[in-house]
């Protein structure tokens, strides 16, 4: 494998990670508001959005 293909699985290999925690995130968003505590909620959801941003 050359070089340019390890570092394209590497960075494919990120977003994948990336995208793994933010569905996490957003499930345990989903938990919160289903419980009632949408305040919280709305806290990690601005988390999740400020750090979507900065990347």
């Amino acid at each position: 494998m050359n070089s340019a293909n390890t570092y394209r699985d590497g960075i494919l290999q990120d977003r994948a990670d990336e995208n793994r925690q933010l569905r996490r995130e957003a499930a345990r968003a989903l938990e919160l508001i289903e419980r009632g505590d949408v305040e919280q909620a709305k806290t990690l959801l601005r988390r999740i959005s400020c750090n979507a941003t900065q990347q």
